[in-house]
């Protein structure tokens, strides 16, 4: 059996929402057919579901699926050709856990919504009253309980909403901590924002294996557009905190046409900062994909980005639809924008000059 086409995720991960809501990893589509894509990995075939992947890995990128085999036979300790085998004799049992346990966050980023944000829905509200209210809701952490086996768990990712500004994601960790099991690989997804209690420290401190990945699409005014109304020197401080307790600090750079302008300047910053970070392109929704711009502004990224990268994320064939796409950007921005009582020309005066 070869591992090019094999991803542990449909064995050994298993994902859930606040809205109790599952899937074995985020980026199969809503309808798919687990036996099929395990026995299409297990025949050495590249399942049609996992497109994702496929794309990402035939553009020489690291797939999520790479990343995952890797972590697994890191933090389990046993070689992936072994972890395999397993899948392959029915052995397996659920090691990988990532829970979005609330959508309560602090953030209306450009690129969210009202599902997973707490702060987006208030802002809908305001761009339209008929829009119902939703109550706050947390996963049922018991009955996940009877599902997984905490104690046994290799790796636990806390996404959200924002799982620091989520106080019960504090308790779980800390029932980890009564089971003994703080070497699990706990990986929390964070905009990197939120202000720490002394008692929250302590208990992230305790964990021996730890991962913040803390979500950053460019610098200083930049960020704060796409990550509004959080400030980019809370980012900064919080940084510093993080790495007092691990070592192991990456970004989420997720990559859109507002911030590709800025590209250059934004990895210069993670490299300064010895920040390892995954790139994210957004290809929906359609009108924050990188290449949904006008071509004036395809010519000057043109001569600013590498080759590799400008033929990564904009590609050579424009056509009408990238422009119309940008003008659903722009009536999409000033929408939120008035909604937030901003203008995203203050914040990307560069862009707001090629794009007169």
């Amino acid at each position: 059996m070869t591992t090019k086409t094999f991803c542990v995720l449909p064995w050994f991960g298993r994902e859930i929402s606040w809205d109790q809501q599952q899937t074995h990893c985020c980026l199969l589509p809503k309808e798919y057919n687990i036996e099929e894509i395990k026995a299409d990995m297990l025949g050495g075939q590249r399942p049609a579901a996992c497109a994702a992947c496929w794309k990402l890995e035939d553009q020489g990128l690291t797939s999520d699926r790479q990343l995952k085999n890797s972590a697994l036979d890191f933090y389990w300790d046993r070689d992936i050709e072994f972890i395999q085998q397993d899948a392959a004799a029915g052995m397996s049992e659920v090691l990988m856990l990532k829970l979005l346990t609330s959508f309560t966050c602090n953030a209306t980023c450009v690129s969210c919504n009202d599902w997973s944000s707490s702060s987006w829905l208030q802002l809908r509200r305001k761009m339209d009253s008929t829009i119902p209210i939703r109550k706050h809701s947390f996963i049922d952490i018991d009955q996940v309980k009877q599902q997984v086996n905490f104690q046994k768990l290799r790796m636990l990712s806390l996404i959200g909403g924002e799982p620091l500004y989520e106080k019960r994601n504090f308790d779980l960790l800390e029932h980890l901590l009564d089971l003994g099991n703080n070497s699990v690989f706990v990986s929390m997804v964070t905009n990197g924002s939120v202000a720490l209690t002394d008692r929250q420290k302590k208990v992230l401190s305790q964990f021996r294996n730890i991962n913040f990945c803390v979500s950053i699409d460019g610098t200083g005014p930049v960020f704060e557009y796409l990550r509004f109304p959080l400030q980019w020197q809370d980012v900064i401080q919080n940084l510093e905190f993080f790495r007092q307790v691990t070592d192991n600090v990456s970004a989420n750079y997720t990559l859109s046409n507002l911030n590709i302008l800025y590209h250059n300047q934004t990895v210069d910053w993670f490299n300064h900062n010895s920040i390892r970070f995954g790139h994210n392109p957004i290809y929906e929704p359609a009108w924050l994909q990188p290449r949904s711009l006008p071509l004036s502004i395809k010519q000057h990224l043109a001569q600013n980005l590498s080759n590799v990268d400008y033929e990564t994320y904009i590609g050579d064939d424009h056509n009408s639809e990238d422009e119309l796409l940008w003008q659903s950007c722009l009536h999409n921005i000033a929408q939120q924008d008035r909604a937030k009582g901003i203008a995203w020309q203050h914040y990307l005066p560069e862009l707001a000059k090629l794009a007169l």
